[in-house]
């Protein structure tokens, strides 16, 4: 089963969805708000407009007592609750109503009793100047809906709809703009980080708006230049140290050639042999971390290699680790072997690590070495007693060379302790013809 890789959160994604969930969540919060304030709003519009109606009556009557009471279009007035609809005082009892309060009574819920008009009643009480009572009553039909009042009522409802529209589009754009104001100095940051090399480490740090970003821009500038710095010293501390080393291993190795072509006894040709041993190994191996340290390949050229041959001179020029020891060595290459695509350089200091460490950790047994077309593997099995306890060999400096070596040029190279003892290293390499 494959796991799913977690999904990466970028600054700009994360504000811009909490940008969002508060989008939503204002509108839900105004929505209901709103909705609330429509239901509720009607009754405050309609206990304001009968108030009105009747403080203007009373007025009126402290001017003039003959003054009539107000009735008209859907609004009645009473002074006996006992002329009230039958439904409204079945509803209500006279002590259950209070003066400047707003009753609602809607007889549709009155199955048994239904009007076809289905009339909605407003009540509202009011005591006079003179202390008496009168009752305000405003009564809805289905049949009002067709009026001139409802039908502008109905217009003005229906002009809200694009006026909320806009606002919430105004209001979703100002939010946008908020979110873009927020993470554009982040993407711009980003941007500016992705092409920030050593090649433009010179020009100014740029300004991104924030304090906390201009911060971040300039640890990353100063940490980059620290590492061209370092980068620089190690180049050029490689440049010296290649001919610097390079210089008394080459003084060796003319010495001791000059020796071979003196007489010496057997001791001191056996002296001689050591050196020339040492001088070699150390050779290789400054070749080795020298070539670790530079950023390109070595010898920059991909090259067609006899690989069987490739393989036989590297035994042939390590042989000399067997002597003294009871070791043989044993080279196959199978009809698939032949040519590879690699580097000269960078192949040699694989095989010849691979082939020495086997040599080195194998006091006596034997090496197998074998080719199977562009895998080549090196196996040293150690020659025990029954019941010797046989120890991991480990691995030494070659064997860590040959990874990163491996890591450089995409090869492979996989070892494997074996049970009797020695190990098995299977190199592979991935450009092959």
């Amino acid at each position: 089963m494959h796991s799913c890789a977690p999904i990466q959160k970028t600054f700009s994604r994360f504000v811009r969805n909490y940008v969002l969930l508060a989008l939503v969540i204002t509108l839900v919060i105004y929505t209901g708000v709103v909705n609330f304030y429509m239901l509720y709003g009607k009754w405050m519009v309609a206990s304001f407009q009968l108030q009105t109606i009747a403080e203007q009556y009373d007025e009126m009557r402290a001017k003039d007592p003959t003054t009539p009471l107000p009735n008209g279009f859907n609004i009645q007035t009473f002074t006996d609750y006992d002329a009230l609809p039958k439904l409204l005082r079945d509803s209500y009892k006279p002590n259950d109503i209070d003066p400047g309060e707003l009753y609602y009574l809607n007889t549709d819920k009155y199955a048994a009793q239904k009007d076809p008009d289905n009339p909605v009643f407003l009540v509202f009480p009011h005591i006079l100047a003179n202390g008496t009572q009168i009752l305000l009553l405003q009564t809805y039909h289905a049949g009002d809906e067709d009026s001139v009042y409802f039908s502008r009522l109905h217009k003005l409802a229906l002009l809200s709809i694009p006026f909320a529209l806009g606002v919430v589009a105004i209001f979703a754009y100002v939010l946008w703009l908020i979110g873009k104001r927020m993470t554009q100095p982040s993407e711009n940051l980003q941007s500016w980080a992705k092409t920030l090399s050593t090649e433009n480490l010179d020009q100014p740090v740029p300004d991104f708006g924030f304090t906390e970003l201009n911060d971040v821009a300039k640890e990353l500038h100063q940490s980059l230049v620290r590492v061209d710095k370092f980068v620089t010293r190690e180049r050029e501390f490689l440049r010296q140290a290649s001919h610097e080393l390079r210089t008394p291993v080459t003084i060796v190795s003319g010495n001791v050639e000059l020796l071979d072509k003196t007489p010496l006894n057997e001791i001191q040709v056996r002296l001689a042999a050591r050196i020339k041993r040492a001088n070699r190994n150390m050779q290789q191996l400054i070749e080795t971390l020298l070539w670790l340290g530079r950023e390109a390949t070595p010898n920059g050229i991909q090259e067609k290699i006899d690989y069987p041959a490739f393989v036989r001179e590297a035994i042939v020029d390590l042989a000399y680790l067997t002597d003294g020891k009871n070791l043989t060595c044993e080279f196959s290459a199978d009809d698939e072997s032949g040519e590879i695509i690699a580097s000269p350089a960078a192949l040699m200091i694989v095989v010849s690590n691979l082939i020495r460490n086997a040599f080195e950790h194998t006091p006596k047994g034997q090496v197998t070495v074998r080719l199977e077309a562009n895998r080549l593997i090196v196996e040293n099995n150690l020659m025990t007693c029954a019941g010797d306890y046989v120890r991991d060999q480990g691995e030494g400096i070659g064997l860590h060379l040959v990874r990163r070596i491996c890591e450089r040029c995409n090869w492979h190279c996989d070892t494997t302790f074996l049970a009797a003892g020695g190990m098995r290293a299977i190199f592979t390499v991935s450009n092959h013809t």
